[in-house]
C-alpha cells in the first residue's frame, strides 16, 4: 500500500470516528436533556403539590374556626314556609358550606393534582390525598348533625343526642390537637406527602 493511500485511509477512519464520536455525544447529550426534564417535571409537580398541600390544610382550618361572624349562612336560599327558628338552624347548618365555597380553590387543586402524583408514585398515596376531601364531607354531616337534633329529628333519646352532639362538634369545630380527631388524620396525610415531595426535591434522580 502506498503511503498516499495509507494517508487516505487513516483520514476516512478518523472522520468514521468522528462521526461516532459525534453520535455517542448527540445521544448523551438527548437522554441527559431527558433526564433533566424528567426531573423538572417532577420536581415542579412536587412543589405544586406541597403548596396546595399546606393551602388546603388552611382552607380546612379557616372552615372549621369556632370564631363566628355576623350574617354567616345567610347566603342560603331559604324555604317558603320556614319559621324564625328553623332559618336560624338553617342558617348555622349553612356556614360550613359557606366557608367551603369560598376556601375551596386550594382543595379542588389538590384533588387534581392527586392524579398526577399517583400516577407517578403509586396508589398508595391516594388515601393520603382523599383524606381531605372525606374531612369536608365529615364536616358537612357534623353541621347537618347539629341542625338534625336542634330541630329535633332524633327525638327524645338524651344519650343518642348526647353522642351525636359530642362527635358532631368535635368534627365540626378545631379542638384540642389532643382530643382532634381530623386535625390529627389531616397532619398523618400530610406528613406522608411532605416526606415523598422533598425526596422528590431534595435530588435529582
Amino acid at each position: 500500500m502506498s503511503w498516499e493511500k495509507g494517508i487516505e485511509l487513516g483520514l476516512e477512519l478518523l472522520k468514521s470516528f468522528g462521526v461516532i464520536t459525534a453520535s455517542f455525544v448527540a445521544i448523551w447529550g438527548i437522554n441527559s436533556w431527558r433526564r433533566e426534564a424528567r426531573w423538572k417535571r417532577k420536581y415542579e409537580l412536587a412543589e405544586e403539590v406541597l403548596a396546595s398541600l399546606y393551602e388546603a390544610h388552611q382552607s380546612i382550618k379557616i372552615i372549621r374556626s369556632p370564631l363566628g361572624f355576623g350574617g354567616e349562612g345567610s347566603s342560603r336560599t331559604k324555604n317558603e314556609n320556614e319559621t324564625k327558628e328553623q332559618t336560624e338552624i338553617f342558617n348555622q347548618a349553612y356556614v360550613a358550606r359557606e366557608r367551603y365555597e369560598r376556601n375551596k380553590r386550594p382543595l379542588d387543586k389538590l384533588h387534581s393534582l392527586k392524579f398526577r402524583f399517583i400516577a407517578l408514585y403509586g396508589k398508595e398515596y391516594e388515601a393520603h390525598f382523599n383524606v381531605f376531601s372525606q374531612t369536608v364531607n365529615k364536616i358537612f354531616l357534623a353541621s347537618d348533625q347539629i341542625a338534625m337534633v336542634k330541630l329535633g329529628q332524633f327525638g327524645d333519646d338524651r344519650k343518642l343526642i348526647s353522642e351525636i352532639m359530642t362527635q358532631s362538634s368535635r368534627d365540626l369545630y378545631a379542638a384540642f390537637k389532643d382530643k382532634d380527631q381530623i386535625e390529627k388524620d389531616l397532619t398523618t396525610a400530610i406528613k406522608a406527602i411532605e416526606d415523598k415531595c422533598r425526596v422528590i426535591i431534595g435530588k435529582k434522580d
